[in-house]
């Protein structure tokens, strides 16, 4: 394959992970235009008007590719039939009111409503809301009378059995082939990195082409960390490996990917940069491999890659060739664990699955929306009393019932027939979105489609003419056009819909400009009414959502650090440390999901606080990565569990609502700047832990203390195998006095409130399974000492030996155990323990 096209192809798998919205919208069309072929079949045979039964077929076989997301086949027949219950439902209602006006608005009001709130109850309720809802709008549409009703409940029965034959039985879906598929658009995307790389290395640094191409990269590696957490969620699907240990080894693999490739993204650009050797003709230079990587020849790039590592002796160069190094091998890792993935019948049922969990639900193949995030925000703080809020499910229904009620007053002054138009705009502007921000952005969105497909319907249609033969290609192409890019653009969704639905008139014989103009009316009368209504009842402020997932980014964040604490101080430690930065990623896509909308104004400017914000979020998180990454059990320092512990008090003193010391980030910095001088993995561990520190700041700034004379010097007390010991910690100055003591939390932390100076720390386990500590320190308001680990060796002169911890003040330029000059804490151990009680 030329080599063109084969980069081609390359951009066309890394747009869509897995083919997922191509598959489905091809399974779409097929089950649309088969399931009319099908209707059309049982018309004639009954001696029916085929039209109205391909058009409910139709209805049916859209909501049941579009909407069915179960894991099983069990669970997606199951939610097929309950849609089509959900339908008559919706219809039977519409029926039976038909004959009163009022009665039939009020229904509506109604109907709108209830779609809406039983959403609460989960995905399979979404759908039958959904069907309720438009088997309502279609009674309307299609103009049903009631003794219509037993010969469309049949129409609708054959739609489903069609649908369930076609797309669980001759058309299943195989999670396994699907995960393969994301996996190779997640290859796709690495290649794409390592040419952007190569790009950004030729252009002459501080150029507007250079920082063009700059951000393209940083566009690019955020893409490849969707992709990776899209790989996560579909890691959890029913089937799509052979078992719980394949699942964690990909996880692994696929994290190991993304790091070396962020890393070659960093360092890529200045070694091979301008006025640097370029060796593109060299086989194993960091240029040629990176070329190769760019062509997706793999495996040539894993045999080359380490000995070209070994022959260079350029830092910059090896630490490239290392980072293309990983990348290949964790491409054969998860390669080599997918090997054993089940291809037949044998593949694990959502019964036999393990303990592995996703870090996310995939939603249709893709990551969720922000409904699981504000949804929390309007959860009852406390469970045991009556709810101080509305649920995010009864705040939408209100809101749609509102819309619904006031699109239906203003749409019949508009047009008594089509009215419906301006309620399915209102309706549909609540559906899938949470926040003013993305209702306001979807309804606004839906006007713009709408306005396109107007002027495109009446240039076509009248070109096209009435012809079922050449109308019927034309509605399948709009429908796979609007599935397929309903993700990346809804408005040139709304655009093939009104497209669609021109045809659809046209086959129906009522298509006229008139018409086209009355349905653009009453979509701005629904969508405007779903914007005034998102902003004033009930809103969900974008801002509050925004800090909602702040707080979830945080907690995910906590969660990890004290993982990373536990895996560093117990040799024997099983936190699963890619869970947890999975989990990290999930909350930042959220962050940024949700955070976007605020980097502009109303009025178009950029928000530059927001920007920084969101910036300083994936910083923290890729730190956090790395530092989950290179953390191995029982390998971490006093100072590096010590600065992880601490940061995990200050993120679970954010997210509680307690205020942060200020300085207290700097105070961790300069606790880890010795450290992070060294060579070897703690000094790694110790560098991203300090990075993390340094950007985290930015994350706390809104749970500050006012006064810094208020914080504390803060560290904890452990035994020899990394557990918290229960102590009395004392503080004694030059001339002898007490100037705090405490006894330690569960956790073994302590917090000493003392003025700035060199005093005499000691901790005194209270049981006498280890020997006490005492030591000369720097302390004062905000210091941050390194653990202080006690030793259960007693020496024979009856010593206590135990390990003195560096401690510094915020603001100090490095950490030390003691200042100079400080008196060492010598004699029997009873005598630092009679110390502590001769002061208490």
């Amino acid at each position: 394959m030329p080599e063109r096209l084969l980069r081609a192809r390359d951009r066309f798998v890394a747009s869509d992970p897995g083919l997922v919205r191509l598959v489905s919208a091809l399974r779409a069309v097929l089950a649309i235009g088969t399931a009319l072929g099908v209707e059309y079949l049982v018309a004639a045979a009954t001696g029916t008007p085929p039209l109205l039964p391909m058009m409910i077929e139709a209805v049916v076989a859209m909501l049941a590719s579009f909407g069915i997301a179960d894991a099983t086949r069990g669970g997606q027949a199951v939610t097929l039939c309950c849609l089509a219950v959900s339908m008559l439902g919706g219809m039977g209602v519409a029926l039976l009111v038909d004959r009163n006006r009022l009665a039939s608005l009020a229904a509506f009001v109604v109907v709108v409503f209830v779609a809406v709130w039983v959403r609460r109850f989960g995905l399979r309720w979404f759908v039958c809301g959904m069907g309720g809802f438009m088997g309502y709008f279609f009674a309307l549409f299609l103009n049903l009378r009631p003794e219509m009703l037993a010969g469309v409940a049949a129409m609708v029965a054959v739609a489903v059995v069609w649908v369930m034959l076609l797309t669980l039985v001759l058309l299943p879906i195989r999670n396994d082939r699907v995960l393969r598929r994301m996996l190779r658009s997640f290859e796709a995307r690495l290649a794409g990195i390592a040419g952007t790389v190569l790009l950004v290395a030729d252009l002459t640094p501080g150029t507007a082409e250079r920082q063009r191409a700059e951000a393209r990269l940083a566009s690019l590696l955020e893409r490849v960390t969707e992709a990776a957490l899209v790989i996560d969620g579909q890691l959890g699907a029913p089937g799509a490996v052979a078992d719980d240990d394949a699942a964690r080894d990909v996880r692994r693999a696929v994290l190991d990917a993304e790091l070396a490739v962020a890393a070659s993204a960093r360092t890529g650009p200045d070694v091979l940069g301008p006025g640097t050797e370029r060796d593109t003709g060299t086989a194993g230079s960091p240029r040629a491999l990176l070329a190769m990587l760019h062509r997706g020849r793999w495996d040539a790039v894993a045999q080359q890659a380490p000995a070209a590592a070994d022959r260079t002796a350029a830092p910059g160069p090896r630490r490239l060739l290392l980072d293309v190094a990983v990348l290949a091998g964790a491409r054969a890792e998860w390669a080599g664990a997918l090997a054993a993935t089940p291809t037949g019948a044998g593949a694990p049922t959502v019964e036999e699955a393990g303990a592995f969990s996703p870090a996310v639900q995939l939603f249709g193949g893709g990551l969720p929306g922000s409904a699981g995030t504000v949804t929390r925000l309007h959860r009852p703080p406390d469970g045991t009393r009556p709810a101080s809020r509305l649920s995010l499910t009864t705040r939408q229904a209100v809101q749609v019932a509102v819309a619904t009620a006031v699109a239906i007053a203003v749409g019949d002054a508009l047009s008594h027939q089509r009215y419906y138009w301006a309620v399915l705009a209102a309706f549909i502007a609540f559906t899938g979105t949470a926040t003013v921000a993305e209702t306001v952005r979807k309804a606004v969105h839906r006007i713009l489609g709408t306005m396109i497909g107007l002027v495109g319907a009446i240039a076509l249609v009248p070109v096209l003419g009435p012809d079922v033969a050449v109308v019927l290609p034309v509605i399948l192409v709009s429908i796979f056009g609007a599935l397929y890019l309903f993700r990346l653009s809804y408005v040139l969704m709304i655009f093939f819909i009104t497209l669609m639905l021109g045809e659809l008139y046209a086959l129906l014989g009522t298509f006229s400009v008139d018409l086209m103009v009355l349905r653009l009316e009453e979509t701005v009368v629904g969508g405007v009414v779903g914007c005034a209504v998102s902003v004033l009842v009930l809103p969900t402020r974008t801002r509050s959502a925004a800090g909602e997932a702040h707080r979830g980014l945080l907690d995910a964040l906590t969660g990890l650090l004290e993982s990373v604490d536990r895996t560093l101080r117990h040799p024997g430690a099983g936190d699963d440390l890619w869970a947890a930065a999975r989990a990290l990623d999930a909350a930042v896509h959220q962050t940024l999901l949700l955070g976007r909308p605020l980097t502009r104004t109303w009025l178009g400017a950029t928000d530059r606080d927001v920007a920084r914000w969101l910036t300083a979020c994936t910083a923290v998180a890729a730190h956090a990565r790395r530092l989950a990454r290179s953390a191995r059990p029982g390998a971490g320092t006093p100072a590096v569990t010590g600065a992880c512990a601490r940061l995990a008090q200050l993120t679970a003193a954010a997210v509680a609502g307690r205020p942060v010391p200020p300085g207290s980030c700097d105070a961790v910095v300069d606790l880890l700047v010795g450290a992070a001088a060294g060579s070897g993995r703690p000094a790694v561990l110790a560098r991203e832990a300090g990075l993390l520190a340094a950007e985290l700041p930015a994350l706390l700034e809104g749970a500050r203390s006012d006064d810094p004379a208020d914080a504390p010097a803060v560290g904890r007390v452990r035994g020899p195998g990394g557990a918290p010991v229960a102590a009395a910690v004392t503080v004694v100055d030059a001339a002898g006095r007490q100037l705090d003591r405490v006894t330690t939390a569960d956790d073994g932390s302590f917090a000493v409130h003392v003025a700035a100076g060199t005093h005499l720390l000691v901790a005194a386990p209270v049981v006498a399974s280890t020997a006490p500590y005492g030591g000369h320190v720097a302390l004062g308001p905000g210091t941050v000492l390194a653990d202080v680990v006690l030793d259960d060796v007693v020496l024979a002169d009856g010593a206590a030996a135990g390990v003195v911890p560096g401690a510094v003040r915020r603001g100090a330029t490095r950490a030390a155990a003691a200042p100079a000059g400080a008196p060492p804490v010598r004699g029997p151990a009873r005598s630092v323990g009679r110390a502590c009680v001769r002061h208490a």
